[in-house]
C-alpha cells in the first residue's frame, strides 16, 4: 500500500525544521526515519492516521501544525485535538489541518466519534504517531474458538463491551450486567439472595421443555456467569443463530455466551482502582395492614363470627395509641427488611512488552442484604498472561480463584414466617423475651425476628479455574493451539438451629419452644471439570481476493460432582457446636455422585471473496456419555452467507448515504444433552419397606428407563440486514428467525398398573419460536457535547406444535398442541355478585356449582363465565389464554453523554406481552385467618357497605371460593426499568497529575431505582414470594496510574 504523508510545520522562536516526504511504501508496522535534529516515526491504519513530527527544543510553548488524512489521503475534518494540561481544544477544518499551542511535556488526546481516543506526550517519540480506531466493519468479534472481523461475521452474534460505565455499576453478578443489553438475551432475576442470586436466561425464547440456559464459556472453558467479576470482563459475545452456534454442537441449542476477560497490553502498563461504597434497599415496596385493631376485625368478618370482642379491639386501639410497648402494631416488613451498606473494591495491574503481556486483578465484595443473616462476602482474583518463548511458540494462562462466605437463610422459611404473624406480635421485647401471640396462648403465630436471630449458618466456597494454553506457528500462516482447563468448586456449608420460646407477654406465660431440640446440619459438595482441547487455524489470501480461512479442532470434556449431608440433633453443650460428633441423634444422612462426559470433533470453513461474498460452514461431531452407545454420537451442521452490497460497483450511488449495507442468512442444526446423567439406564433409590412386619432398607428402581432416547435437535434458520450510515454514525441491524426443536424429552404418564415408577423419558415433543430483533445505535457531538444511543428490541412468538396429542396441566398452566409451552388455563372471571338474586336467578335456570369453584357463591363472591354452556361452573369451563409467563417482546435502551468532564450514562430495559399467575404464595388473596399478615388493598374489598366490583369479600383461608384457578389473578407484569442512573466527573489532567495519577474520576449511581410497571407485587419479574430485588445508591472512584 502506498500512502502520502503532508507536510508538517514546527514553528520555534529560535529554531525551525521543514520535512517534506512524498510517496513510499509502507513496509510494515512502522517506518523510522532518522534525522540529526530529532526523529520521526509513523504508523498507518487502514483508514485514518494523524501524523506529528517532534524535534529537539527547549521547553516552551510551542505552535503544533499538522493534516489528518485518511487512507486515500482525503481530508478528515471534525477531529477534536485536546490540550490535556491547559484543555485548549482545536478542531480539523475540512483539509484536515488543524494548529494546537503545547508544551513539549504536554499530553495531547485526538478524538472523534466512532474512533478510538488517544492521548500522547508531545515530547515522546514513540507515541508521536496517532492511528484513530479502525472502522467498525474492521472491529473483532469473539466467536466460538476465534475472533472474526465484525464486516465479516455473516451470522447472529451481538457484542457487549465493557465500558467505564459499566463496571462502575453495582454489578454483583456479570449476569445484572447484561440485562437488557443484547436483542434476543432475555434475563429475568428471580430472586436478590446476596450470593445466591438466581437469574433466568433465555436466547430467542423457550427452546425446549427442559433446562433452557445458554451455554457459557469463559476465555474458553465452559463456566457459570456468577464465576465472573464484571471488572474483568472486557466484552461478552451471544451467538444465537445456528451458523455461530454449531461450533459447539450438542449444547448450543439454547445459545451461546462467550466472555472475554480483559488481557495485558504491549505498549502500556497501567494500573486502575475501581470501587464503590453505597446503600441498599428494597426496590419495590408492599404496604401491608400494620394496625392490629383493624387485623382484628377483619378476622372477625372474614370468619363471619366474633373472634376478637369490641372491648379488646378498642382497648388495643386506646392502648398502643398511649404507647404501651404490651400493645404494638408492628410493621414486620419494616422490622425485617432493611436497609444495608455494600461495597466493592477492584484493583488491576496490566501491562506488558513486546513479546509478553499480562493483566493481573483483584478483588473484595460486601453485601450485607437487606435481611439479617443473608450477608454475602468474596475475594477474588484473575491472571491472564502469555509470553512468545520463541519465534515460533507461545505460552499462555489465565487463572481465576475466589473465596466466598454466605450466610445461609432458608428464604422460603422467612418469608413463610412474615406471612404467618400478625401486628400484634413484639419482635424483642426490652428485656430480652420474643413476643408472641397476645391472646388465647396459642401458637397461631409465627415471630420472624426469632426465626432469623436463632438460625446461624455459613456456606463457604473455594473456586479455582484455569487454562493453560501453547500456540506454535508450523507455517506463516498455519499454527496449532493445544489447551488444558479445569473448573474446580468446594463448598462447604452448616446451619445451626437453636430453639427459642415465644411469650405473651401480657400475661408473662411462655406458650412455646420452636424447635424442640437444637440441630445441625452440614453439607459438602465439590465439583470438578477438565477441557482438552486441540486445534489447528490457517488463513490465507490468494491472488489478492480469495481469503480462505479454516479451522479444525477435537475436544475433551469430564464433569463429576459429589455431595454429602447429615443433620444431628441435640446438640452438646449450651453454645453452637458445629461438629457432628456433638449431636446425639441422628435425623438424616445422604449423598450423591455423578458424572458425563463429551468428546467432540469440530470444524470451520470461512471464505471472503474481495471482502464482498461471504461464506461460511461449521460442523461438529459430538458423542455423550448421557445417551445409551447406540444414540451416543450427533452431527451438527450450520452454513451461512452474506452479502456486502457496497462493495459492488453499481453500488457506489449508495455510498452518499450509506457506508455499509450487508445481507446475510443462515442454516443450521444445533444439538441439546442437558438431560440428566442416567436418563437412559435404570436408577435405584434407598427406600423402607415392610419385611416380616417390621420396615427394612431396601433397593429399587425410582423409574422406568428408556435406553432409546436421543439428541433433542434444534434446526435455525436466520436472516438479517445491517446498516451503517452516516459516516458510521447511525447503524442499525433487522433479523428474523425461525427456530424449531424436536425430539423434546418429556415424561407422559403411565398406567398405575405398571407401579409406582416414575414415567420414562421419550422423545416425543416439537416447540417453535420465531421472531424479529431490532438493534439500532446512534453517535453524534454538537459542540463539545457528545452523545451515543443504543437501543434494541426482540419479538418472539412460541408454540408447541407437538405433544404427543396428549397435555400437561400443572396449577394454572398447560402445555399442548398448538399453544405456548405453559400457557395459562384457567376459568374467566365474569363479575363479582353483588345481591343474592343474581345467583337466585342462575340456580332457578338450571346452574349448578361445583367443589372447583367453591361451591355455590354469595354477594361478594366471584362468578365465573360458563364457558362450555352446559350450566354447570367446573373445571371444565377452564379456557385456554394465548399468552404465558414467557414475555413477547424485550427491549434495552443504554443513553452516553458527555460534556467536557462530565458523563451521564442511562440503562434501560423492560418486556411487554407477558402474565403472571399471582396468588396465596405471593401475599395476594382475600382469605385469611388470625395468624396470617395482610396487604392494604384487603381494605377495598366487598362489604355491605363498600359493594365493590373489584374486590372479593373475605373468608377463611380453609374457604375454596374466590380461589379457584381463574384469570382473576392472572395480572399484566409488563415493566420498564430505568436499571442504572450514573453521573460521572473526570477531573482535569492538571489536577489529576498533582495526585500522581493519569485520570482520576468519581461518580454516583443509581441501581434499579425507578421501575415503572402496574404490578402490585415486590417483582414484576417473579410473582411468587423470593428475596426482593434491591435498589442501591453507590458513589465510588475510578483512578488510573
Amino acid at each position: 500500500m502506498n500512502l502520502k504523508l503532508h507536510k508538517f510545520k514546527r514553528v520555534f522562536n529560535t529554531k525551525h525544521l521543514l520535512l517534506a516526504v512524498s510517496m513510499f511504501p509502507l513496509a510494515g508496522e512502522s517506518t523510522v526515519l532518522k534525522i540529526s535534529t530529532g526523529a520521526f516515526r509513523e504508523s498507518f491504519s487502514s483508514k485514518i492516521s494523524i501524523v506529528m513530527l517532534e524535534v529537539n527544543s527547549d521547553a516552551k510553548q510551542q505552535k503544533w501544525k499538522g493534516v489528518v488524512s485518511g487512507a486515500g489521503g482525503e481530508a478528515v475534518s471534525g477531529v477534536e485535538i485536546r490540550n490535556v494540561r491547559t484543555n485548549a481544544v482545536t478542531t480539523s477544518d475540512v483539509n484536515g489541518v488543524f494548529e494546537l499551542e503545547a508544551l513539549s511535556t504536554d499530553q495531547i488526546q485526538f478524538k472523534i466519534i466512532g474512533y478510538e481516543t488517544k492521548t500522547v506526550l508531545a515530547a515522546d517519540i514513540e507515541q508521536v504517531m496517532l492511528t484513530v480506531l479502525e472502522s467498525r466493519l474492521d472491529e473483532v468479534v469473539v466467536v466460538g474458538y476465534g475472533t472474526q472481523k465484525k464486516g465479516s461475521v455473516t451470522g447472529s452474534v451481538s457484542t457487549v463491551k465493557f465500558d467505564e460505565n459499566t463496571v462502575s455499576r453495582p454489578n454483583l453478578n456479570l449476569a445484572s450486567a447484561l440485562v437488557g443489553a443484547s436483542a434476543g438475551l432475555n434475563i429475568s432475576q428471580t430472586s436478590a439472595q446476596p450470593g445466591a442470586e438466581s437469574f433466568g436466561f433465555l436466547v430467542r425464547g423457550m427452546g425446549t421443555m427442559n433446562d433452557a440456559s445458554p451455554l457459557v464459556v469463559i476465555d474458553g472453558v465452559p463456566g457459570a456467569l456468577n464465576d465472573v467479576n464484571p471488572n474483568d470482563v472486557e466484552s461478552v459475545s451471544v451467538l444465537k443463530d445456528a451458523a455461530s452456534s454449531a461450533i459447539y454442537g450438542s449444547r448450543a441449542a439454547n445459545g451461546v455466551i462467550l466472555v472475554t476477560t480483559k488481557k495485558g497490553s504491549g505498549d502500556k502498563f497501567s494500573v486502575t482502582y475501581n470501587g464503590y461504597l453505597g446503600s441498599q434497599g428494597v426496590a419495590k415496596d408492599i404496604d401491608f395492614i400494620t394496625d392490629m385493631a383493624t387485623h382484628m376485625e377483619l378476622v372477625n368478618e372474614s370468619e363471619g363470627r366474633e373472634k376478637y370482642g369490641a372491648d379488646l379491639i378498642e382497648e388495643w386501639r386506646r392502648e398502643s395509641a398511649a404507647g404501651n410497648p404490651l400493645y404494638p402494631n408492628t410493621d414486620w416488613y419494616d422490622e425485617m427488611l432493611n436497609s444495608s451498606l455494600l461495597s466493592e473494591h477492584n484493583l488491576a495491574i496490566r501491562g506488558g512488552g513486546q513479546k509478553s503481556h499480562f493483566a493481573m486483578s483483584m478483588g473484595y465484595l460486601n453485601n450485607k442484604g437487606i435481611v439479617d443473616n443473608s450477608g454475602y462476602e468474596r475475594y477474588n482474583f484473575r491472571i491472564n498472561a502469555d509470553a512468545k518463548v520463541k519465534n515460533f511458540l507461545t505460552l499462555g494462562a489465565n487463572i481465576f480463584g475466589s473465596w466466598s462466605d454466605r450466610e445461609v437463610l432458608d428464604v422460603s422459611s422467612f418469608f413463610s414466617s412474615i406471612r404467618n404473624t400478625t401486628p400484634g406480635v413484639i419482635p424483642v421485647y426490652t428485656d430480652g423475651r420474643y413476643g408472641g401471640e397476645m391472646f388465647s396462648g396459642l401458637p397461631v403465630g409465627s415471630n420472624p425476628r426469632a426465626y432469623v436471630d436463632n438460625i446461624t449458618g455459613n456456606g463457604e466456597r473455594q473456586k479455582l479455574s484455569a487454562k493453560f494454553f501453547g500456540i506454535v506457528n508450523l507455517l506463516k500462516n498455519l499454527e496449532w493451539e493445544s489447551s488444558f482447563g479445569f473448573n474446580y468448586s468446594n463448598l462447604k456449608s452448616w446451619e445451626y438451629v437453636t430453639p427459642y420460646s415465644l411469650w405473651n407477654l401480657q400475661t408473662d406465660f411462655q406458650y412455646q419452644q420452636r424447635p424442640s431440640v437444637n440441630s445441625l446440619f452440614n453439607n459438602n459438595r465439590r465439583d470438578y471439570s477438565t477441557v482438552l482441547n486441540t486445534l489447528l487455524r490457517f488463513k490465507e489470501t490468494f491472488g489478492g481476493s480469495h481469503y480462505v480461512a479454516a479451522l479444525l479442532g477435537f475436544d475433551q470434556q469430564y464433569n463429576r460432582m459429589d455431595n454429602f449431608n447429615a443433620k444431628k440433633n441435640d446438640i452438646f453443650g449450651n453454645d453452637a457446636i458445629y461438629v457432628l460428633d456433638a449431636g446425639a441423634n441422628m435425623e438424616s444422612i445422604g449423598g450423591t455422585g455423578t458424572d458425563d462426559a463429551l468428546q467432540s470433533y469440530f470444524g470451520r470453513l470461512n471464505y471472503d471473496y474481495q471482502n464482498k461474498y461471504l461464506f461460511e460452514a461449521n460442523a461438529r461431531y459430538d458423542g455423550s456419555s448421557r445417551f445409551s452407545k447406540d444414540n451416543r454420537w450427533g452431527f451438527f451442521p450450520s452454513f451461512s452467507a452474506g452479502w456486502r452490497v457496497t462493495e459492488e460497483r453499481f453500488a457506489e450511488p449508495l455510498k452518499a448515504i450509506f457506508d455499509d449495507v450487508k445481507i446475510r442468512g443462515s442454516w443450521g442444526k444445533l444439538g441439546n444433552n442437558r438431560i440428566g446423567d442416567y436418563t437412559y439406564q435404570v436408577v435405584y433409590g434407598s427406600y423402607l419397606y415392610p419385611f416380616s412386619g417390621q420396615l427394612q432398607q431396601s433397593v429399587a428402581p425410582k423409574e422406568i428407563a428408556n435406553s432409546k432416547i436421543k439428541w433433542e435437535t434444534t434446526t435455525i434458520s436466520n436472516v438479517g440486514l445491517d446498516l451503517a450510515m452516516l459516516k458510521n454514525r447511525l447503524t442499525l441491524s433487522v433479523e428474523y428467525f425461525d427456530k424449531t426443536t424436536s425430539d423434546i424429552l418429556t415424561k407422559i404418564p403411565i398406567p398405575l398398573t405398571m407401579g409406582n415408577f416414575s414415567p420414562p423419558w421419550q422423545n416425543i415433543a416439537e416447540m417453535k419460536n420465531k421472531g424479529f430483533e431490532f438493534q439500532l445505535g446512534y453517535q453524534g457531538k454538537v459542540g463539545e457535547l457528545a452523545y451515543q444511543v443504543n437501543g434494541n428490541l426482540s419479538t418472539v412468538s412460541n408454540n408447541v406444535t407437538k405433544f404427543n396429542g396428549d397435555r400437561s396441566i400443572s396449577g394454572a398452566n398447560i402445555t399442548l398442541e398448538g399453544s405456548p409451552y405453559a400457557s395459562f388455563y384457567t376459568l374467566e372471571f365474569d363479575r363479582i355478585v353483588q345481591n343474592p338474586e343474581e345467583i337466585e336467578g342462575l340456580v332457578a335456570d338450571g346452574y349448578t356449582f361445583g367443589t372447583f369453584v367453591g361451591g355455590k357463591p354469595s354477594p361478594g363472591d366471584i362468578l365465573y363465565k360458563d364457558t362450555n354452556g352446559d350450566k354447570v361452573f367446573d373445571a371444565e369451563d377452564r379456557v385456554i389464554k394465548d399468552y404465558s409467563s414467557l414475555p413477547k417482546i424485550t427491549y434495552g435502551l443504554n443513553f452516553n453523554v458527555a460534556y467536557k468532564n462530565f458523563d451521564v450514562n442511562v440503562v434501560g430495559q423492560g418486556v411487554g406481552g407477558v402474565k403472571q399467575y399471582w396468588g396465596n404464595d405471593g401475599f395476594n388473596t382475600f382469605n385469611i385467618n388470625e395468624g396470617f399478615l395482610q396487604r392494604t388493598t384487603i381494605l377495598e374489598r366487598w362489604t355491605e357497605e363498600n359493594k365493590s366490583t373489584v374486590y372479593p369479600r373475605l373468608h377463611t383461608s380453609g374457604s375454596a371460593l374466590n380461589t379457584a384457578v381463574s384469570d382473576y389473578w392472572l395480572y399484566n407484569t409488563s415493566y420498564f426499568r430505568i436499571k442504572s442512573l450514573q453521573l460521572g466527573y473526570a477531573l482535569p489532567q492538571n489536577v489529576s497529575t498533582k495526585f500522581k495519577v493519569d485520570r482520576l474520576r468519581l461518580y454516583a449511581n443509581l441501581e434499579n431505582y425507578f421501575t415503572f410497571t402496574n404490578f402490585e407485587g415486590y417483582n414484576p419479574e417473579n410473582a411468587s414470594v423470593s428475596y426482593p430485588m434491591m435498589k442501591q445508591w453507590v458513589v465510588g472512584l475510578n483512578v488510573t496510574f
